[in-house]
């Protein structure tokens, strides 16, 4: 069991780093071309990477409503970074959390 829960941590500490490092480079080219293409979604969703906003943003996929395939291509992975972001979280909670038990 200790082993299965170390390895649960470990897993999940990779999938949020790696969550991570996508959706932080992935941001940077989305809001440019945000900025250049969609300048109103750009103001609605903010400036901070990390705001709720823009983080619900990713993970809701609302970046496929604009019918871009540009942007979509982007966005793309910085919603699969920022779906790694919180099932590696979850599983390094639960594994935390089994430690308890």
């Amino acid at each position: 069991m200790h082993a299965a829960r170390e390895f649960m941590l470990l897993a999940g500490l990779g999938f949020l780093v790696a969550g991570l490092t996508t959706y932080v480079m992935t941001w940077i080219l989305v809001v440019t071309h945000l900025r250049d293409h969609q300048p109103a979604e750009r103001k609605r969703i903010g400036g901070f990477m990390f705001a709720p906003r823009a983080f619900g943003w990713f993970l809701a996929r609302r970046y496929r409503a604009f019918g871009d395939r540009n942007l979509s291509a982007l966005a793309r992975l910085g919603s699969i970074g920022a779906w790694a972001i919180v099932f590696g979280a979850i599983a390094a909670v639960s594994s935390k959390a089994l430690g308890g038990i």
